[in-house]
């Protein structure tokens, strides 16, 4: 076996070596996250997200909001 090929052999074997060890890492994370969203702490913390995502959602878009509201209390009097 020559040099160059070893050296290649040994760029792809640590290559290998490394991604291994990465999607390993992306694994855990996900299965941490997962395990954090589904106690009492991680559903508090997505409600509190939710909450907030609309709150600034409604603050944003509040005339269109508005409009909806008046355009649906005519169409249907209530």
């Amino acid at each position: 076996m020559t040099n160059s090929t070893r050296k290649s052999y040994q760029r792809q074997y640590y290559r290998k070596k490394t991604m291994d060890k990465l999607r390993n890492t992306v694994k855990n994370l996900r299965e941490e996250r997962e395990k954090f969203l589904s106690s009492p702490e991680g559903i508090a913390y997505k409600k509190r997200l939710m909450y907030e995502y609309g709150k600034k959602y409604r603050e944003q878009n509040a005339e269109s909001i508005r409009a909806y509201q008046k355009e649906y209390h005519i169409q249907y009097g209530i």
